[in-house]
């Protein structure tokens, strides 16, 4: 489906009634059918079923400002389904493992604030990865923390579009409260706007956007050359953002990784291991 040209305007009581019937009847169905399970008669039935029930032009409209890809792009996303850290059962390989962290030190990050110094000696370390911006894996659709669940979204059809990364700005006053209140706990964060597609990273935008931020009190390092990406993001294969690393000085091993929201339970659970 070719994008249109025409500037977008409001959406119509047609095209929101076009996005709830994709977004019930081939959205939410078709993310779950993918490999040994996908049904090419029940897709092809959906989505000719979709197109008869609703005006081309509607569907034009609702696509483009969807930032939906083909139809036939489509299905190879959902035949092909989610990345395995997404898949039921799935664990990092890094969980419960040593870890090498001299890059911490080794660098090079470009400095926003805070320091690195004392982490060898905090009882745990939190690493956490994050960006103000999120773009996308592939047409439509990126890889981010929401709630309780890592979710696939697509642009539009969950209520919220990227960018900002909305997941990445709720944690930051919790990291604060983390940082400022408990001294045996270190926490480093490292920036990477360009994490999943290695664009540059507008360094003066990273600390004009942190200087605006009054809920970001604690260390924020730029990972201009994808140190902390190449160290451990990647390792562990857990490719959503905000990520955290929940791990023990003393041993280099890793206790926990996740979404920072979800850390509480898992903190105080390392912390009687260290």
């Amino acid at each position: 489906m070719a994008a249109s040209a025409t500037p977008l305007g409001p959406e119509t009581p047609e095209e929101v009634a076009a996005k709830l019937d994709f977004r019930a009847n081939i959205w939410s169905v078709f993310q779950e059918l993918y490999d040994d399970k996908w049904d090419q008669a029940r897709w092809t039935a959906a989505v000719d079923r979709f197109r008869a029930a609703h005006d081309p032009a509607t569907v034009q409209q609702f696509w483009t400002r969807a930032k939906l890809p083909t139809w036939d792009a489509l299905e190879a996303q959902f035949r092909k389904g989610p990345p395995p850290f997404l898949r039921p059962g799935w664990t990092s390989p890094l969980l419960g493992k040593k870890v090498d962290l001299r890059w911490i030190d080794a660098g090079p990050f470009e400095h926003v604030k805070g320091t690195l110094d004392g982490w060898r000696d905090a009882k745990l370390l939190v690493i956490e990865l994050w960006a103000s911006c999120v773009t996308s894996l592939s047409p439509g659709v990126g890889y981010v923390r929401e709630g309780e669940q890592t979710r696939l979204n697509c642009h539009g059809l969950t209520g919220r579009a990227f960018p900002p990364s909305q997941p990445c700005l709720a944690v930051f006053r919790d990291l604060s409260t983390l940082a400022q209140t408990r001294p045996e706990i270190k926490v480093i964060t490292f920036n990477s706007e360009g994490i999943f597609t290695n664009a540059p990273i507008d360094v003066a935008a990273v600390k004009a956007f942190v200087a605006s931020r009054d809920d970001m009190k604690y260390p924020i390092f730029i990972d201009t050359h994808r140190v902390a990406v190449n160290s451990i993001f990647q390792p562990g294969q857990n490719l959503s953002i905000p990520l955290a690393f929940v791990i023990t000085p003393k041993d280099g091993v890793v206790r926990w990784i996740g979404n920072p929201e979800e850390m509480a339970a898992p903190l105080e659970y390392a912390l009687r291991a260290a």
